[in-house]
């Protein structure tokens, strides 16, 4: 699996970019792991849709991932948080 420049993976570089009780567009993530790798485009968009807790296809599709980003409905993501998020369903 490629690393990225803090040897990373695309979803533990998706991880360390976002801080507990911050809310990002998807441009912003996007920037923010960039920098921390050479990965593809797609390949970002993909773990990032992989890690959604709230997303079921995401869940059906990549079920291996370990996911931990809440899509908010305004679009922006967080991390999930089960204290404060909705109960997601398998």
């Amino acid at each position: 699996m490629p690393k990225g420049y803090h040897n990373e993976t695309c979803a533990q570089a998706i991880r360390s970019v976002v801080k507990p009780g911050q809310v990002v567009w998807f441009s912003e993530l996007f920037t923010r792991v960039k920098q921390r790798g050479a990965w593809r485009d797609s390949t970002i968009w993909q773990h990032s849709m992989s890690l959604i807790v709230n997303l079921p296809a995401a869940r059906y599709h990549w079920r291996s991932s370990k996911p931990f980003l809440f899509l908010r409905p305004d679009g922006r993501y967080e991390l999930y948080d089960p204290a404060v998020h909705p109960r997601v369903l398998d």
